[in-house]
């Protein structure tokens, strides 16, 4: 009958770690596996202005080596294999740091026997920042192109794997979020101090205009309302409006201004309406009209034409005769106004020959 072993689980703290891997077996069995080590770099009173890793740096733990031991057979005579050794700890206090294309940090969980042992749990990896420059002075503090890697190790023929370890940094100001205190996505605000991608929270909605989106402001978004910015410099901030839209919501809106709208138009026809009433009160006044010889009359409203006119004289050629009284029908309309036909008369043409 044979036994399979649970994988390793993680311990310490994860945030400021400080603990030796554990292995399996003991000193006296062959092909016991040893846990990872303790690596720390700095320190809270002297951390490191930057580190720059283009190689390797491990803490992982032991895995088991067939070549090295028998089947290993527990007190119980159950048959089965060691498990895996679990990582250890990568602990550094510093300002900055620089991960390379090829570069590594590991705190990894060895592999388990190929009877059923168990992985080694994974480690711990934390950073422990130092001044971390906020608001405008805000400057990345670390850039990662390699890998951070603190997985648990494989279990042997159905052994369990072992749990991953963890990889932290210290607690973000407000407006950064993440390991390496990166600023929260745009439309988010972080007003607490933390790590947790959690603690990045929504904007407002309602606070956006229809025509605007989120911009990423320097050191993080701290408190509402976030920045923002028009989609097209056709529209103007704060609201995106064009410019017709601004001219209407200054006087109230669509409604107050449509109402004043109407007002003033309604005040124009007034005033026109006055105008054409003053223009042809005195277009009708007695007294003689001068013409130009062959000028064209404008028939756009109802009048009555002088003698002069009929006659299509020039002031020098005024008639010597007027006519005392004249007695003229018919509604005088803007379809049938008054008028004298533009030959006169034959009446008149013998008092013009007599004359």
């Amino acid at each position: 009958n044979g036994t399979c072993a649970e994988g390793g689980v993680s311990y310490g703290s994860k945030y400021l770690p400080c603990e030796l891997g554990s292995g399996s077996g003991n000193s006296s069995l062959a092909g016991s596996t040893a846990g990872g080590g303790i690596v720390v770099m700095g320190s809270m009173e002297h951390p490191l202005a930057s580190l720059s890793v283009e190689g390797s740096v491990r803490a992982d733990g032991g895995s088991y080596q067939e070549d090295s031991s028998k089947d290993y057979v527990a007190a119980n005579s159950l048959k089965g294999s060691l498990g895996g050794g679990s990582g250890g700890t990568l602990l550094l206090f510093l300002k900055t740091v620089v991960v390379g294309h090829n570069a590594t940090l590991t705190s990894i969980g060895g592999n388990g026997g190929p009877l059923g042992g168990g992985g080694g749990g994974g480690g711990r990896v934390h950073f422990h920042w130092s001044d971390i420059p906020t608001g405008d002075l805000y400057q990345p503090i670390a850039t990662v192109k390699g890998s951070i890697v603190t997985r648990g190790g494989s279990g042997g023929n159905q052994g369990y794997a072992g749990e991953n370890g963890t990889l932290t940094g210290k607690a973000c100001p407000k407006g950064l979020y993440g390991t390496f205190c990166e600023e929260c996505p745009p439309g988010t605000f972080k007003n607490v101090t933390g790590s947790d991608e959690s603690l990045c929270q929504h904007c407002p909605r309602l606070e956006l205009p229809h025509r605007a989106m989120y911009v990423t402001v320097r050191g993080g978004v701290t408190e509402t309302p976030c920045p923002y910015k028009c989609i097209s410099d056709r529209y103007h901030m704060p609201h995106c409006y064009t410019a017709l839209e601004e001219l209407i919501y200054t006087f109230g809106g669509p409604w107050w201004f449509g109402l004043l709208l109407v007002g003033l138009l309604i005040l124009l026809a007034l005033v026109l309406s006055v105008a054409r009433m003053r223009f042809v009160g005195v277009d009708e006044l007695p007294g003689p009209a001068p013409t130009q010889h062959g000028s064209q009359i404008d028939h756009s409203f109802p009048f009555l034409e002088s003698l002069n006119e009929v006659l299509e004289t020039n002031r020098a050629e005024e008639s010597q005769s007027h006519v005392h009284r004249m007695y003229f029908m018919g509604p005088n309309t803007f379809a049938d106004p008054w008028h004298l036909p533009h030959s006169p008369p034959g009446q008149l043409k013998e008092i013009g020959r007599a004359s």
